[in-house]
């Protein structure tokens, strides 16, 4: 019998190798969208923060698979656990050719670009009135704090929802 980590294990390769078994389909951020997820968190003041998500990816980015994969709206992974899977993925993509130079070249930037259509993915589903309010703004926080570019972000988070911020905090 496996065990339950063995399963999940198992699930993740599978569905890597799903993903890169088709390429991408790299679609432009919903600008709509993701305004109004910001406006959950903000009235204002969020704009270029909105500005740099769409920077980032105008025809959509190839993390965009895997990001969804790593951070669902409906289960929390340890960190160390996604990036064990990310690491996985991005040398099996890079082995097949399927990155561009500069994410090919630096695992620490292929990350960052997964965090932040992680993050695009959020502020969508937090915009529509997803039922894991609490699990979108526990990850938004989570990349908001850990990169400068966010700083408006992460101080919008603490002014409207300062338990995120607090000791002990987790996304589980």
């Amino acid at each position: 019998m496996t065990s339950p980590d063995t399963s999940a294990d198992s699930l993740l390769r599978d569905a890597c190798a799903a993903l890169r078994a088709q390429p991408p389909s790299l679609l432009a951020p919903d600008t709509a969208a993701l305004q109004a997820g910001l406006a959950r968190i903000a009235e204002a003041g969020l704009d270029t923060v909105l500005q740099r998500l769409i920077d980032e990816a105008p025809q959509g980015s190839p993390t965009d698979g895997i990001a969804a994969l790593l951070r669902p709206a409906t289960q929390s992974w340890d960190e160390a656990e996604e990036i064990d899977v990310a690491v996985r993925h991005w040398e099996a993509c890079r082995a097949a050719g399927q990155l561009d130079n500069e994410l090919a070249a630096d695992f620490g930037e292929y990350w960052r670009r997964l965090e932040w259509s992680a993050l695009r993915h959020h502020l969508t589903l937090l915009g529509q009135g997803h039922a894991e309010e609490r699990r979108l703004l526990a990850y938004i926080v989570k990349t908001a704090s850990r990169y400068v570019a966010l700083g408006a972000l992460k101080r919008a988070m603490e002014a409207r929802f300062p338990e995120f911020f607090e000791l002990g905090f987790s996304l589980r």
